[in-house]
C-alpha cells in the first residue's frame, strides 16, 4: 500500500478507535450546590484521618446504613494544630459558599462500647474565616448537632475548606458514631 493512502487510513482508524472509546465514558451528573455538601454512608471512607485519630466504617444495625466510628488517642490540648477527622469540600463549594451563611450539621451518637461523652466540630476555611471548635454532648440516639458561620472571602492565595470533628477531646479512645456530615447554605445574603 502506498504511503499517501496508508497514513490517512491509519489516522482515520486511530480516530475512530478513540471516538469509540470515549463514547463509553460515564455521564457525570452536575452538582446542585443548593443541596449543599454531604458525606454519608460509603463516602465516609474518604474522611481524612490524622495520626492517633481513628475512623472505622461499620454497618449500623439500627439504621441499616454504613456509619463511621470515630475515636481519638490524642488529647486535643496537646495535639498540633489540626482540623481533626475531616472532609475537604473542594474548590467549587468553597467558591459557592463565599458570602453565605452556612450550617454545618453532624448526625451522630455516642458509641455503644466505651462511649465518648462529647465531641467538638468546626468549619475551617484556610485564607478566610473559621467557626473554631464548638463542643457538644453526645446522647445514646442519633441527633443532629449544628453550628452556623458566615463565610468570608479568602484574603490569601492559600485556600481550603474543611468540615472537622474531634471525637474525644481528652484522647482516651472513647468513641462516637457518625452517620453524616453536611454543610448547606441557610442564608444566601
Amino acid at each position: 500500500m502506498k504511503d499517501y493512502i496508508f497514513y490517512p487510513l491509519c489516522a482515520l482508524f486511530v480516530g475512530a478507535v478513540i471516538f469509540y472509546a470515549l463514547s463509553f465514558s460515564p455521564d457525570v451528573e452536575p452538582v446542585n450546590f443548593s443541596d449543599g455538601y454531604e458525606v454519608k454512608a460509603e463516602q465516609l471512607q474518604y474522611l481524612q484521618v490524622p495520626d492517633r485519630l481513628v475512623c472505622n466504617l461499620v454497618d449500623d444495625i439500627e439504621s441499616g446504613q454504613t456509619v463511621a466510628v470515630l475515636t481519638s488517642n490524642l488529647n486535643k490540648k496537646t495535639a498540633p494544630p489540626s482540623v481533626g477527622i475531616s472532609t475537604r469540600l473542594g474548590e467549587e463549594f468553597e467558591n459557592y459558599f463565599i458570602g453565605k451563611t452556612l450550617k454545618m450539621t453532624v448526625r451522630a451518637r455516642a458509641s455503644d462500647v466505651n462511649p465518648s461523652p462529647g465531641f467538638e466540630m468546626g468549619y475551617f476555611s484556610i485564607g478566610a474565616n473559621s467557626s473554631g471548635w464548638k463542643a457538644y454532648k453526645l446522647t445514646d440516639t442519633f441527633e443532629n448537632y449544628s453550628l452556623r458561620l458566615k463565610k468570608a472571602a479568602p484574603t490569601s492565595e492559600a485556600r481550603g475548606d474543611y468540615a472537622g470533628i474531634w471525637p474525644d477531646v481528652e484522647g482516651l479512645g472513647r468513641g462516637m458514631i457518625v452517620e453524616s456530615i453536611k454543610v448547606e447554605v441557610v442564608d444566601a445574603n
